[in-house]
């Protein structure tokens, strides 16, 4: 008889199986992705994945969850070495990471943004994720305008800049911007653009 797994033992399998979903995604695409395949890829029987997820439609939400977190994580990670009072600057390396993690995840970061079903509001769990993600950058924003930083207030200036970096990443990841140069150039030409508006100028 099998000895029943610990607490931590069945959170870090819950988690290996959903590196594992995720890296059929990013490879052969959602339409791919079963709990059968999931199974075979990561080596269990074809039972244990709905031990964990009742279906593909959990199995997709957990992913959504764990994506989004993965992106919080790594933001969180990028602006904690930069200078506490520099808030343009972590806001810009906020940026910087949201596109990096879009680039190279591509098909992670669609999934993350793509609206969930119309019919379901979000979990408390996603909604909890969905919070903690966009407070990377609100709760910087928000500082940056109490000291007088900013020429936008925080709420219409979040609109902007993430519906700036979502636009760059989904013209890029769609083929729609050539990598490279071109698509270098056009980034640093965004940051300059954004930097310029947002920031308040002081009359001359």
């Amino acid at each position: 008889m099998n000895k029943p797994l610990t607490g931590d033992e069945i959170v870090e399998k819950r988690a290996n199986l959903l590196d594992c979903a995720m890296a059929i995604l990013e490879k052969d695409g959602i339409q791919a992705l079963t709990l059968r395949r999931l199974a075979e890829e990561a080596g269990v029987s074809r039972q244990t994945p709905y031990l964990y997820f009742k279906d593909k439609a959990a199995l997709v939400d957990a992913m959504r969850i764990a994506g989004l977190n993965r992106l919080t994580g790594v933001a969180q990670a990028a602006v904690a070495g930069v200078e506490q009072q520099d808030l343009i600057e972590q806001l810009r390396v906020v940026g910087e990471t949201y596109v990096r993690f879009g680039l190279e995840n591509p098909a992670v970061y669609k999934l993350v943004f793509t609206p969930i079903r119309p019919d379901e509001p979000p979990t408390p769990e996603h909604k909890k994720a969905i919070e903690a993600n966009q407070n990377v950058a609100a709760a910087r924003m928000k500082s940056a305008w109490k000291e007088g930083l900013l020429a936008l207030p925080p709420d219409r200036l979040n609109n902007v800049f993430w519906a700036a970096l979502h636009g760059l990443i989904s013209l890029r990841n769609e083929g729609l911007i050539a990598d490279g140069e071109i698509f270098e150039q056009i980034r640093s030409d965004m940051d300059y653009v954004l930097a310029c508006g947002f920031i308040e100028r002081q009359e001359k």
